[in-house]
Protein backbone atom coordinates (compact mmCIF):
# COMPACT_ATOMS: atom_id res chain seq x y z
CA UNK A 1 0.00 0.00 0.00
CA UNK A 2 1.48 3.45 -0.85
CA UNK A 3 2.19 5.88 1.70
CA UNK A 4 -0.68 8.27 0.41
CA UNK A 5 -3.35 5.58 0.32
CA UNK A 6 -2.19 4.75 3.73
CA UNK A 7 -2.57 7.90 5.53
CA UNK A 8 -6.05 8.54 3.84
CA UNK A 9 -7.21 5.13 5.46
CA UNK A 10 -5.78 6.29 8.68
CA UNK A 11 -7.72 9.32 8.81
CA UNK A 12 -10.46 7.28 8.39
CA UNK A 13 -9.91 4.51 10.60
CA UNK A 14 -9.57 7.64 13.07
CA UNK A 15 -12.57 9.26 12.52
CA UNK A 16 -14.58 8.04 15.03
CA UNK A 17 -12.14 7.84 17.79
CA UNK A 18 -11.04 9.70 20.41
CA UNK A 19 -7.68 8.39 21.41
CA UNK A 20 -5.36 5.58 20.08
CA UNK A 21 -1.81 4.68 20.62
CA UNK A 22 0.67 3.21 17.90
CA UNK A 23 0.08 -0.17 18.38
CA UNK A 24 -3.27 0.44 16.66
CA UNK A 25 -1.69 2.31 13.62
CA UNK A 26 1.24 -0.61 13.60
CA UNK A 27 -1.49 -3.86 14.19
CA UNK A 28 -4.10 -2.57 11.76
CA UNK A 29 -2.04 -1.23 9.26
CA UNK A 30 1.05 -3.47 9.34
CA UNK A 31 3.66 -1.27 10.24
CA UNK A 32 6.43 -0.87 12.04
CA UNK A 33 6.56 1.34 14.99
CA UNK A 34 9.35 4.02 13.20
CA UNK A 35 6.89 4.27 10.27
CA UNK A 36 3.61 4.77 12.52
CA UNK A 37 5.52 7.65 14.66
CA UNK A 38 6.11 9.13 10.46
CA UNK A 39 2.84 8.33 9.87
CA UNK A 40 1.55 10.38 12.57
CA UNK A 41 3.73 13.66 11.77
CA UNK A 42 2.21 13.21 8.48
CA UNK A 43 -1.19 13.27 9.25
CA UNK A 44 -0.59 16.41 11.65
CA UNK A 45 0.13 18.07 8.03
CA UNK A 46 -2.60 16.81 6.72
CA UNK A 47 -4.53 18.79 9.57
CA UNK A 48 -4.97 15.83 12.37
CA UNK A 49 -5.31 17.90 15.66
CA UNK A 50 -4.13 15.69 18.48
CA UNK A 51 -1.49 16.01 21.40
CA UNK A 52 0.68 13.25 23.16
CA UNK A 53 -0.13 12.05 26.08
CA UNK A 54 2.87 10.80 28.11
CA UNK A 55 3.24 7.81 30.84
CA UNK A 56 2.94 3.90 30.88
CA UNK A 57 -0.81 4.47 29.31
CA UNK A 58 -0.20 7.57 27.56
CA UNK A 59 -0.86 7.50 23.75
CA UNK A 60 -2.35 10.36 21.54
CA UNK A 61 -5.95 12.39 21.65
CA UNK A 62 -7.67 13.84 19.04
CA UNK A 63 -8.92 17.02 19.54
CA UNK A 64 -12.24 17.08 17.45
CA UNK A 65 -14.56 13.95 18.41
CA UNK A 66 -16.36 15.14 14.99
CA UNK A 67 -13.11 14.52 12.79
CA UNK A 68 -13.49 16.34 9.42
CA UNK A 69 -9.74 16.73 7.69
CA UNK A 70 -8.85 16.69 4.29
CA UNK A 71 -8.58 12.97 1.92
CA UNK A 72 -6.29 13.49 -1.15
CA UNK A 73 -7.13 11.41 -4.17
CA UNK A 74 -5.32 10.17 -7.15
CA UNK A 75 -6.38 10.95 -11.03
CA UNK A 76 -8.20 7.79 -11.12
CA UNK A 77 -10.25 7.74 -8.08
CA UNK A 78 -11.12 12.25 -8.90
CA UNK A 79 -11.80 10.36 -12.46
CA UNK A 80 -13.65 8.05 -10.94
CA UNK A 81 -15.87 10.51 -9.06
CA UNK A 82 -16.78 12.81 -11.89
CA UNK A 83 -17.76 9.70 -13.46
CA UNK A 84 -20.14 8.68 -11.33
CA UNK A 85 -21.93 12.29 -10.68
CA UNK A 86 -21.95 12.37 -14.66
CA UNK A 87 -24.40 9.42 -14.48
CA UNK A 88 -26.34 10.88 -12.11
CA UNK A 89 -27.22 13.98 -13.83
CA UNK A 90 -30.16 12.90 -15.49
CA UNK A 91 -31.43 12.57 -11.97
CA UNK A 92 -33.26 16.07 -11.84
CA UNK A 93 -35.27 15.14 -8.35
CA UNK A 94 -33.60 13.59 -5.60
CA UNK A 95 -34.22 13.10 -1.98
CA UNK A 96 -31.38 15.97 -1.42
CA UNK A 97 -31.42 19.64 -1.93
CA UNK A 98 -28.60 20.14 -4.66
CA UNK A 99 -28.72 18.46 -8.32
CA UNK A 100 -25.64 16.18 -8.75
CA UNK A 101 -24.64 18.55 -11.48
CA UNK A 102 -24.33 21.30 -9.21
CA UNK A 103 -22.14 18.84 -6.36
CA UNK A 104 -20.23 18.21 -9.63
CA UNK A 105 -19.37 21.84 -10.22
CA UNK A 106 -18.40 22.83 -7.14
CA UNK A 107 -15.93 20.11 -6.69
CA UNK A 108 -14.70 20.72 -10.49
CA UNK A 109 -14.15 24.55 -9.18
CA UNK A 110 -11.52 23.24 -6.38
CA UNK A 111 -9.25 21.57 -9.09
CA UNK A 112 -6.39 23.05 -10.61
CA UNK A 113 -6.94 23.70 -14.41
CA UNK A 114 -5.06 21.52 -15.92
CA UNK A 115 -7.04 18.81 -13.79
CA UNK A 116 -10.35 20.13 -14.82
CA UNK A 117 -9.23 20.32 -18.62
CA UNK A 118 -8.44 16.32 -17.93
CA UNK A 119 -11.57 15.51 -16.57
CA UNK A 120 -13.67 17.92 -18.88
CA UNK A 121 -12.09 15.77 -21.63
CA UNK A 122 -12.55 12.49 -20.19
CA UNK A 123 -16.39 13.34 -19.67
CA UNK A 124 -17.19 14.36 -23.12
CA UNK A 125 -15.38 10.84 -23.98
CA UNK A 126 -18.38 9.15 -22.68
CA UNK A 127 -21.96 9.58 -22.45
CA UNK A 128 -24.53 8.07 -20.11
CA UNK A 129 -28.21 7.06 -21.42
CA UNK A 130 -30.03 6.78 -18.18
CA UNK A 131 -33.73 6.89 -17.86
CA UNK A 132 -35.00 10.22 -16.63
CA UNK A 133 -37.75 10.42 -13.66
CA UNK A 134 -40.85 10.75 -15.67
CA UNK A 135 -43.26 12.62 -12.61
CA UNK A 136 -42.55 15.18 -10.64
CA UNK A 137 -41.91 13.47 -6.93
CA UNK A 138 -42.39 16.33 -4.37
CA UNK A 139 -41.92 13.92 -1.19
CA UNK A 140 -38.99 12.86 -1.55
CA UNK A 141 -36.82 14.76 0.70
CA UNK A 142 -39.80 13.51 3.73
CA UNK A 143 -39.92 9.56 3.10
CA UNK A 144 -35.84 10.05 3.19
CA UNK A 145 -36.35 11.96 6.43
CA UNK A 146 -38.58 9.08 7.74
CA UNK A 147 -36.42 6.53 6.57
CA UNK A 148 -33.65 7.61 8.78
CA UNK A 149 -35.82 9.08 11.82
CA UNK A 150 -37.55 5.85 11.61
CA UNK A 151 -41.13 7.76 11.99
CA UNK A 152 -44.58 7.37 9.89
CA UNK A 153 -46.07 9.25 6.70
CA UNK A 154 -49.75 9.08 5.96
CA UNK A 155 -50.80 9.59 2.74
CA UNK A 156 -53.59 9.52 0.37
CA UNK A 157 -52.09 6.76 -2.64
CA UNK A 158 -54.56 6.08 -5.41
CA UNK A 159 -57.79 7.37 -3.17
CA UNK A 160 -57.16 6.05 -0.03
CA UNK A 161 -55.59 6.86 2.99
CA UNK A 162 -53.05 4.70 4.56
CA UNK A 163 -50.47 4.98 7.03
CA UNK A 164 -46.90 3.70 5.93
CA UNK A 165 -43.97 3.17 7.46
CA UNK A 166 -41.09 3.36 5.17
CA UNK A 167 -37.90 1.41 4.83
CA UNK A 168 -35.96 2.09 1.41
CA UNK A 169 -35.94 4.53 -1.44
CA UNK A 170 -35.45 3.29 -4.79
CA UNK A 171 -35.26 4.47 -8.38
CA UNK A 172 -35.88 2.27 -11.15
CA UNK A 173 -37.43 2.27 -15.05
CA UNK A 174 -37.75 6.11 -14.44
CA UNK A 175 -39.92 5.68 -11.20
CA UNK A 176 -38.81 6.73 -7.93
CA UNK A 177 -40.50 4.03 -5.29
CA UNK A 178 -40.28 3.09 -2.04
CA UNK A 179 -40.96 -0.32 0.25
CA UNK A 180 -42.97 0.59 3.42
CA UNK A 181 -45.45 -1.11 5.69
CA UNK A 182 -48.98 0.12 5.19
CA UNK A 183 -50.58 -0.28 9.54
CA UNK A 184 -53.73 0.60 8.13
CA UNK A 185 -54.57 -2.21 5.28
CA UNK A 186 -51.27 -4.39 7.46
CA UNK A 187 -49.53 -5.35 4.42
CA UNK A 188 -46.09 -4.78 2.42
CA UNK A 189 -46.23 -3.07 -0.74
CA UNK A 190 -43.44 -0.91 -3.34
CA UNK A 191 -45.31 2.85 -4.01
CA UNK A 192 -44.74 4.77 -6.56
CA UNK A 193 -43.43 8.57 -5.02
CA UNK A 194 -44.95 10.19 -7.60
CA UNK A 195 -49.15 9.03 -6.81
CA UNK A 196 -48.71 9.84 -3.19
CA UNK A 197 -51.20 13.04 -2.29
CA UNK A 198 -51.15 15.23 0.79
CA UNK A 199 -48.48 13.60 2.52
CA UNK A 200 -47.43 14.41 6.38
CA UNK A 201 -44.56 12.68 8.57
CA UNK A 202 -46.22 11.09 11.71
CA UNK A 203 -43.58 11.19 14.70
CA UNK A 204 -44.94 9.82 17.43
CA UNK A 205 -47.26 6.72 16.52
CA UNK A 206 -47.68 3.96 19.46
CA UNK A 207 -48.32 0.90 16.81
CA UNK A 208 -45.01 1.24 14.71
CA UNK A 209 -42.73 -1.80 13.86
CA UNK A 210 -39.46 -2.38 14.94
CA UNK A 211 -36.62 -2.56 12.39
CA UNK A 212 -35.99 -6.08 12.80
CA UNK A 213 -39.79 -6.51 12.30
CA UNK A 214 -39.96 -4.50 9.35
CA UNK A 215 -37.44 -6.04 7.54
CA UNK A 216 -39.51 -8.79 8.28
CA UNK A 217 -42.27 -8.06 6.62
CA UNK A 218 -40.34 -7.37 3.62
CA UNK A 219 -39.03 -10.59 3.41
CA UNK A 220 -42.65 -11.86 3.92
CA UNK A 221 -43.36 -10.02 1.06
CA UNK A 222 -40.96 -11.30 -1.19
CA UNK A 223 -41.20 -14.56 -0.23
CA UNK A 224 -45.26 -14.81 -0.16
CA UNK A 225 -46.24 -18.16 0.45
CA UNK A 226 -49.58 -18.29 -1.84
CA UNK A 227 -46.26 -16.81 -4.75
CA UNK A 228 -47.49 -18.70 -8.36
CA UNK A 229 -44.71 -19.64 -9.63
CA UNK A 230 -43.51 -19.03 -13.77
CA UNK A 231 -41.38 -20.04 -16.25
CA UNK A 232 -40.44 -18.78 -19.51
CA UNK A 233 -38.20 -19.63 -21.92
CA UNK A 234 -35.65 -16.84 -22.99
CA UNK A 235 -33.53 -16.37 -26.60
CA UNK A 236 -30.37 -14.52 -26.21
CA UNK A 237 -32.08 -11.25 -27.06
CA UNK A 238 -34.27 -12.28 -24.16
CA UNK A 239 -31.42 -12.88 -21.10
CA UNK A 240 -29.83 -9.32 -22.32
CA UNK A 241 -33.44 -7.70 -22.09
CA UNK A 242 -33.43 -9.16 -18.44
CA UNK A 243 -30.43 -8.64 -17.02
CA UNK A 244 -30.41 -4.59 -18.47
CA UNK A 245 -34.35 -4.77 -16.83
CA UNK A 246 -33.97 -7.18 -13.90
CA UNK A 247 -36.66 -7.49 -10.92
CA UNK A 248 -36.92 -8.84 -7.80
CA UNK A 249 -38.18 -12.32 -7.40
CA UNK A 250 -37.00 -12.90 -10.82
CA UNK A 251 -33.65 -15.05 -11.95
CA UNK A 252 -32.38 -16.86 -15.06
CA UNK A 253 -32.06 -20.51 -14.93
CA UNK A 254 -29.73 -22.92 -17.11
CA UNK A 255 -30.50 -26.10 -18.64
CA UNK A 256 -28.01 -27.04 -21.22
CA UNK A 257 -27.81 -24.80 -23.58
CA UNK A 258 -31.24 -23.60 -23.00
CA UNK A 259 -32.00 -20.91 -20.65
CA UNK A 260 -35.58 -20.08 -18.89
CA UNK A 261 -36.46 -17.02 -16.40
CA UNK A 262 -38.09 -17.98 -13.31
CA UNK A 263 -40.01 -16.33 -10.48
CA UNK A 264 -43.28 -15.51 -9.12
CA UNK A 265 -45.67 -13.70 -8.87
CA UNK A 266 -48.93 -12.65 -6.52
CA UNK A 267 -52.74 -11.60 -7.69
CA UNK A 268 -51.22 -7.94 -7.14
CA UNK A 269 -48.51 -8.34 -9.13
CA UNK A 270 -49.49 -10.34 -12.12
CA UNK A 271 -51.28 -7.37 -14.13
CA UNK A 272 -47.33 -5.48 -13.43
CA UNK A 273 -45.80 -8.69 -14.63
CA UNK A 274 -47.59 -9.09 -18.19
CA UNK A 275 -46.75 -5.09 -18.82
CA UNK A 276 -43.06 -6.60 -18.04
CA UNK A 277 -43.14 -9.64 -20.25
CA UNK A 278 -44.51 -7.67 -22.96
CA UNK A 279 -41.13 -5.39 -23.03
CA UNK A 280 -39.58 -8.82 -24.46
CA UNK A 281 -40.98 -8.91 -27.00
CA UNK A 282 -40.55 -12.16 -29.71
CA UNK A 283 -37.69 -12.74 -27.28
CA UNK A 284 -39.64 -14.74 -24.70
CA UNK A 285 -42.38 -17.32 -24.54
CA UNK A 286 -44.16 -18.06 -21.23
CA UNK A 287 -44.16 -21.92 -20.51
CA UNK A 288 -46.36 -22.42 -17.48
CA UNK A 289 -48.44 -21.92 -15.83
CA UNK A 290 -51.11 -21.42 -17.94
CA UNK A 291 -53.15 -18.73 -16.34
CA UNK A 292 -49.94 -16.16 -17.46
CA UNK A 293 -50.43 -18.05 -20.82
CA UNK A 294 -53.78 -17.43 -21.44
CA UNK A 295 -53.50 -13.74 -19.77
CA UNK A 296 -51.24 -12.58 -21.71
CA UNK A 297 -52.49 -13.79 -25.14
CA UNK A 298 -55.37 -11.64 -23.86
CA UNK A 299 -53.34 -8.83 -23.66
CA UNK A 300 -51.83 -9.28 -27.00
CA UNK A 301 -55.27 -9.38 -28.65
CA UNK A 302 -56.72 -6.27 -27.49
CA UNK A 303 -53.67 -4.53 -28.54
CA UNK A 304 -54.15 -5.79 -31.89
CA UNK A 305 -57.52 -5.06 -31.85
CA UNK A 306 -56.24 -1.41 -31.69
CA UNK A 307 -55.23 -2.23 -35.10
CA UNK A 308 -58.60 -3.52 -36.71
Amino acid sequence: MQKSERLNQELIFLSDKKRFNLRDLMDNFQISKRTALRDIASLEELGLALYAEAGRAGGYSLIQEDLLTKIYFNSDEVAAIFFALKAMEQLKETPFNESFQMISQKLLKNLAASRQQQVLASQAAVSFFNTPAVHHNPYLRMLMESILHDSLVQANFKGQQVLLQPCQLFFRDGNWLFAAYDLLGQAFWNYRCDQLQNCTEQAAVPNKLSLAELKQKQLEFEHDSSDQGFKILLNHRGQEHFLKNRYPNMQLEHEGEITYLTGSYTPRTFEYLIDYLLTFGLNAKIITPEELRRSFKERLAAILDQYN
